[in-house]
């Protein structure tokens, strides 16, 4: 059995799954932020002490360094709620229900839940050369309410693997078979999802 547990959780409800981004996404937030701030102060930085020794210009060269270090500063800062943005999306599958959770902005979240039994469509979306190699990609889940509660999740490992197995637990859902989550991981490996 998953150990998970979350706020709402219902009596007697098992957590199936808990599908997290692929960790693609925290090397592109640290990429983006070497290449748009760290490096380019760097490199602002070797050529204005080139130019202006410290010794001669000690007075501009401390505002300089000051200045340049609230830049990185402030790119952390940026990238830490870029990737608090990206972490709290999570899929959450549980033996009753499908709970998407989105963190829309640093201080606004999103939490939207469907029954299992109203899962009609799963579709795993592996696209480009990037994706393809890692094997990451996008999920969406329509449900029988129609496209306002279509439920999407972008860059997740095996998108396919998990589009099958949250529609094959959908259906056993649909058709009355009691299972637990103990059942869901010995009918797959646990490292899957």
């Amino acid at each position: 059995m998953l150990n998970f547990n979350f706020p709402g959780q219902r009596e007697g409800e098992d957590v199936l799954a808990v599908i997290y981004k692929h960790s693609i996404v925290y090397a592109r937030i640290l990429s983006a932020f070497f290449l748009v701030i760290f490096l380019p102060v760097i490199i602002f930085l070797i050529i204005w002490f080139s130019i202006y020794p410290l010794e001669a210009h000690y007075e501009g060269g401390i505002v300089v360094s000051i200045f340049m270090c609230l830049i990185i500063l402030f790119g952390l800062l940026f990238s830490c709620i870029k990737w608090i943005n990206e972490e709290f999306d999570i899929f959450i599958l549980t033996t009753d229900r499908l709970i998407d959770i989105t963190q829309v902005t640093f201080f606004k979240r999103m939490v939207t839940s469907t029954p299992l039994e109203q899962i009609q469509d799963v579709t795993g979306i592996v696209s480009g050369f990037v994706a393809t190699i890692l094997h990451y990609g996008d999920l969406t889940v329509q449900t029988a309410a129609g496209d306002a509660s279509d439920f999407f999740i972008d860059r997740i490992p095996d998108p396919e693997g998990v589009a099958r197995k949250i529609l094959d637990w959908a259906n056993k859902k649909r058709k009355g078979e009691r299972f637990t989550a103990y059942d869901a991981l010995n009918e797959e490996d646990p490292d899957d999802l």
